[in-house]
Order: structure tokens, then sequence, then C-alpha cells
């Protein structure tokens, strides 16, 4: 795999392994309440996340797609629903950074930061990090995902040396395509702006091995989380067993993992609204707007946000089955 296709398999990874993912919360709710029968749900899954990174990423090499909204106006047949879906991507996006910006103050307000100075703080982090654009957001994600990807391994590796017993429920298939549906569009986001970095064959390459990594991930949470279901945190509850004292550790690799949803969802919200002009000042502002959310509270922004990401996820999914299959009836014609 060459350097760019290894960029951009991270940079795929960071979009979906946020604040949720990282909690173990979201694996809990849609493969660990499935019990045994959540190891489909997570195969159906990792199939999903290389099938969909290796679309995206096709759709946005062979066409000329620089931003989301390009990569719309590409799956997504009519002016209106493009429109549409443009809309609520913004609202989205903008949200996004408020939610983040609220999980980056919570976590450092138990590292003895006052909630509002911890948002300020993460971030004025954040805009650091992306005071390059597109080539600061893809080297911090170089950086941040494979540290976060060895604390999660490690921490679920060692739980699963003593597993708990778990129950087994129906609809793994459903759950699994739903929560794909619900943590794609973030990953449009995100590597609709890659095209420089792209060629045939890393497309293939960057897709199959991010969807396969963040499998990965899915498999071992799965194993490490069952036992611990009823916690609001489950892997902060693990690093708490395990750890003990040195539980700060996962909170800080917790922190990596918001901060490279944080970047994608800044980096994309300001990359459609500079259209290639005035990035860094759509950069501030954005990370002002965020902060104003932030100040509503975690809980609460989640409540909203989540709907709202449902709905467009849905959307891209469709939209993508949508050229996936036109593709390929063109060439059998």
């Amino acid at each position: 795999m060459s350097k760019n296709s290894f960029a951009v398999a991270m940079t795929y990874c960071g979009a979906v392994i946020g604040a949720g993912f990282a909690t173990g919360r979201e694996v809990v709710d849609f493969f660990t309440a499935y019990g045994l029968g959540g190891l489909i749900g997570v195969v159906i899954a990792a199939a999903m996340f290389s099938w969909i990174g290796v679309v995206i990423l096709d759709v946005t090499h062979s066409n000329p797609v620089y931003s989301y909204i390009d990569l719309l106006a590409v799956v997504l047949p009519g002016k209106m629903l493009i429109r549409l879906a443009d809309l609520m991507f913004m609202g989205t996006l903008l949200t996004g950074v408020g939610v983040m910006a609220a999980a980056g103050g919570t976590v450092l307000k138990g590292w003895g930061l006052p909630y509002m100075v911890g948002c300020a703080v993460f971030l004025a982090c954040c805009l650091l990090l992306l005071r390059r654009g597109g080539t600061g957001f893809v080297r911090a994600n170089c950086w941040l995902v494979p540290a976060l990807v060895i604390a999660i391994v490690v921490l679920c590796l060692v739980q699963i040396s003593t597993p708990a017993s778990a129950g087994f429920m129906d609809s793994p298939l459903s759950s699994a395509l739903l929560y794909v549906s619900f943590n794609i569009a973030i990953a449009g986001v995100a590597l609709s702006t890659l095209k420089s970095r792209l060629d045939k064959p890393g497309v293939i390459w960057s897709g199959i091995c991010g969807g396969l990594l963040i499998g990965l991930l899915l498999l071992v949470i799965y194993g490490a989380t069952r036992g611990v279901e009823n916690y609001d945190i489950p892997l902060l509850r693990l690093a708490e067993i395990w750890l003990g004292k040195w539980q700060w550790i996962y909170a800080f690799a917790l922190l990596a993992a918001v901060f490279t949803t944080a970047l994608a969802n800044l980096h994309g919200f300001a990359s459609r609204v500079a259209g290639g002009k005035k990035y860094w000042p759509c950069l501030i502002g954005t990370a002002i707007g965020g902060f104003i959310l932030a100040q509503r509270g975690f809980a609460s922004l989640v409540a909203f946000l989540y709907p709202l990401l449902g709905l467009c996820n849905i959307v891209l999914l469709a939209g993508l089955c949508y050229y996936s299959l036109s593709k390929l009836f063109m060439k059998r014609r």
C-alpha cells in the first residue's frame, strides 16, 4: 500500500471512529445487545464499510469531485434532492462541530478545566491542526488514528481474555444496516475532498483496508463490551477496571477520537462554504458556531444530531447504491 493510500485509509477510519464509536456506546447498542447474533452484524457492517469506501473513492477519483456537494451531484438524481441533502448535510456538519466540542469540553472538564474553557481549547487545537487545510486534516489523521486503534485494541483484548456472558436477540442485519447508514455521511464528507491523493489502485486499497480496519475495531469492541452494556461509556469503564489511576491514558485516546470527528466536520463544512476561497475565515467562523452550540450540552445536541444524521445518511446510502448499479449496468452494455 502506498503512502497516499495509507493516508486516505486512515482519513476514512478517522471520519467514522468518532466519540460515540470510541466510547463503545454505539457498538453496544447496535451489536453487543444482539449477543452472538451481533457477530453477524459486525461482519455485514465491515463488508458494507469496505464497499462504500471503494464506491465513494471511485466517485471522487472518476469525476470532478472536490467536496461533498460535488459527490451529491454525482450520486443523487435531481437538483431538488441535491439541494435538500446539501442543506441537511450543512446543518449536520455544523451541529457535529458543536457536539464534538461539547464532548471535548466534557473530557477536559474531567482533567480540571472549566467546561467553557475546555470547549474553547479543544476548538483552538482543531484550528491549529487544520491551518493547512486538507493537508493538515490528512496529516492529523495519520497520527491520531493509529494511536487510537492501538489503545482500543489493547484495552479490548485485555477484557476479551476474561469474556462475559451475554444473551441472544434477533435482527443483527437491520442493526448493521442502520449503523452503517448512521455513520457513512461524515465519511463521504471527508473522502470527497481527497481527489489529489487518489489513483486507481489506491481507490480499491484505501476503501477496502479502511473498511476492514473499522470492522476489526467493531469486532474487538463487541467482544470486550459483553458484560458492561449498562454503563454510559463502556470502554471508559473498562479503562477504570484495567488501568486504575492510569485510566487517563484511554481518556486521552477518547479525546483523540473526538478530534478526528471534529476535524472532519470542521474541514467538510468550511470547504463547502468556502468553495475553494477564504478557507481559513470560514474555518474560524465554523469553530465559533460550534462553540456556541456546545454550550447547550452534549446530551441535548446528540438528541438533535442523530435523527438528522440518520435522514442524511439514508439519502447518501441510496445514492451510492444507485451510482453502483448504474455503473454496473453500463459496463454490461
